[in-house]
């Protein structure tokens, strides 16, 4: 389908419900992103939001096929922390949603208008939202339809996955040795030993403070591209390193969670598990970026990144309370 009979296929497809966008749609014609979304209204003024995929990326297109599946599924179980679903094709070429628009902010503006502090109850609303989801039970078929598989929460493998071909040496740069040897054993010791591999949730796969939206003391969580099946500490870890500001908020929201699972200690390692790999993970691609740019000015800010992702990594090393101290 080309752009302008895309175009024509979306114009079908709102005047078909009523609805009238905000945007002119011949935005689609010029729009060279994965997406294109505007928010619309019906007759009574209801807002909602339509959202199309516009590329032909395999790939990227079953993440939003995902997201469409798993939109309807919490329509239908009543979440509270989703868009309420309301029409869409996951199966058409360029597959297509519409839920009723959520007001509010997003949640990066909202901590830079109020100096990245929170108060004990939104920390509690948080904590909430990330538990109601990742305690989700998924009936068979929505993993079927979202392709999901338990999850081999191997840390192991996923450990020395960042350590294959040129990956190792690239790391040594800013690593010991000797500090990859004692995460791939404190990774072995406590996979083994509190059986980490069978702990698995429903998991955002791409949480940061872009993918929340805060209103009226309540958050909701957005683009459900990624779902996936992974730790109970995925997401809180990514998160956490994602906000690099120093903000007492991550930390007063990774011990909220921590004590409010079963076995606290357990959770506790995991988390700084995940925040290890991750560590790993954004160095091999900060590095990649350092030697891409040429601005002076980017070039600074990255190399602060790398020396945060460093600082972080080797505190992971040490445990939950000296990793929220770093």
């Amino acid at each position: 389908m080309n752009r302008k009979t895309l175009l024509i296929h979306v114009r079908n497809i709102l005047k078909k419900r009523g609805l009238t966008p905000d945007e002119d749609v011949k935005d689609i014609l010029k729009h060279h992103m994965r997406f294109f979304r505007t928010r619309c209204v019906d007759q009574e003024g209801n807002k909602f939001t339509f959202k199309i995929y516009l590329l032909k990326l395999a790939r990227t297109r079953r993440d939003f096929q995902n997201e469409i599946a798993f939109y309807r599924y919490a329509a239908k179980a009543h979440l509270d922390q989703f868009p309420r679903w309301v029409a869409g094709n996951r199966n058409s070429q360029n597959p297509w949603i519409i839920y009723h628009f959520i007001p509010g902010e997003l949640f990066t503006n909202y901590l830079r208008k109020h100096q990245h502090s929170l108060s004990k109850n939104l920390i509690q609303k948080l904590t909430h939202a990330l538990l109601a989801y990742g305690n989700l039970k998924l009936p068979h078929n929505v993993k079927k339809q979202l392709h999901l598989k338990p999850a081999a929460n191997n840390y192991s493998d996923r450990f020395r996955g960042y350590l294959q071909g040129n990956q190792k040496n690239t790391l040594l740069k800013y690593l010991s040795n000797a500090e990859l040897e004692a995460a791939a054993r404190i990774i072995a010791f406590h996979q083994l030993g509190m059986k980490l591999k069978s702990q698995t949730a429903v998991s955002h796969g791409d949480l940061s403070t872009n993918n929340l939206l805060i209103h009226q003391q309540d958050f909701a969580v957005l683009d459900w591209e990624h779902v996936q099946f992974a730790s109970p500490a995925y997401d809180a870890a990514e998160i956490w390193v994602k906000e690099f500001s120093k903000a007492p908020w991550r930390n007063h929201l990774a011990l909220r969670l921590t004590k409010s699972q079963a076995n606290s200690e357990a959770f506790s390692w995991l988390f700084c598990i995940e925040v290890l790999l991750f560590c790993l993970r954004d160095l091999l691609l900060h590095d990649r970026i350092l030697h891409e740019l040429h601005s002076p000015k980017r070039k600074r800010i990255v190399r602060k990144l790398l020396n945060y992702y460093v600082k972080t990594f080797r505190a992971s090393l040490r445990g939950f309370s000296p990793l929220l101290k770093s």
